[in-house]
């Protein structure tokens, strides 16, 4: 059974969006990106680092521009980490809105991080169905967010008109 230890999501310019560790103590994504970037391009989606501590299996893909990695010091399927990381994409694209950029991950990092830990659990990969998920995390709606800005602001008028009337009428109907 594969080990997800971490997965690092970096932006088209190789800054870190995301580190999120899963077991253990994965080498951080400062120390694998460089290491990453050494090999040539076209980068292969496997590639073996030897001189970290410990040896990694270092997984990649690369989706709308953003660089997904997930260490793995243990033996693991290659397949089945490489359809993880497609179905993190996926499952972000699915709920964050297509094209998948930087800007809607850091904008909704809650979501991402609810997702996340949905997916994995204890290192081991539990559920990727974009129906599954939505049963147990809530996805940003930006038509009710609207709507409730909009509702939110005309609810706090109304309450402002009601305590201004309920503190005048107070005054007149208090005995002293």
């Amino acid at each position: 059974m594969s080990t997800i230890e971490a997965l690092y999501i970096f932006d088209e310019h190789n800054t870190p969006l995301l580190e999120h560790t899963y077991i253990g103590r994965p080498p951080a994504s400062s120390t694998l990106l460089p290491l990453y970037l050494s090999h040539p391009d076209p980068r292969p989606s496997l590639i073996y680092l030897p001189n970290t501590n410990p040896p990694t299996l270092l997984y990649s893909i690369i989706q709308d521009q953003l660089l997904f990695l997930c260490p793995c010091s243990s033996d693991t399927e290659p397949l089945q980490v490489l359809e993880f990381l497609h179905r993190v994409a996926d499952v972000l694209e699915d709920f964050l809105g297509s094209p998948l950029l930087a800007s809607k991950i850091e904008a909704n990092y809650d979501v991402v991080a609810q997702l996340l830990n949905e997916m994995v659990d204890g290192g081991i990969i539990a559920s990727t169905e974009p129906n599954a998920l939505r049963d147990v995390v809530d996805a940003p709606n930006f038509m009710k967010s609207l709507l409730g800005g909009f509702f939110g602001a005309f609810c706090d008028a109304i309450l402002a008109v009601f305590e201004t009337e309920s503190t005048a009428g107070a005054d007149e109907y208090c005995c002293t």
